[in-house]
């Protein structure tokens, strides 16, 4: 090594400090990434999924309504109605349990609460 160029220690020094920098910026980026799945699995959703017969006297438990929640118990309700013809299907938003625009059937409604509770 005594008859290398001054030039290719240099060279080998940056290139250290080059490599240095990227596999920081790469440790940095990763755990970035590493935290923000931590706070998006921390976050839990409600689910449940409710089949009933909206029409009497015609099939059987066919349509059903998907509810999902978060943990301030808002977030969306799809109810698919479905009969012999043609099949239906409604998504309401949901805020704090409750549909603020929407008329909530029966149904729904109880979907909403078994849902909250579990």
């Amino acid at each position: 090594m005594e008859n290398m160029p001054i030039i290719i220690y240099i060279l080998v020094f940056i290139n250290s400090i080059w490599l240095f920098l990227i596999s920081k910026a790469l440790y940095q980026k990763n755990k970035l990434n590493q935290n923000s799945k931590v706070i998006s699995t921390d976050s839990r959703c409600k689910i449940n999924v409710t089949r009933f017969n909206p029409f009497e006297n015609v099939g059987g438990n066919q349509s059903f309504i998907l509810t999902i929640l978060d943990q301030n118990n808002s977030g969306v309700i799809l109810t698919s109605l479905h009969n012999r013809d043609l099949t239906r299907v409604y998504a309401k938003p949901i805020k704090n349990g409750q549909s603020e625009n929407n008329t909530l059937s029966k149904e729904e409604k109880l979907a909403i609460v078994n849902t909250i509770k579990g």
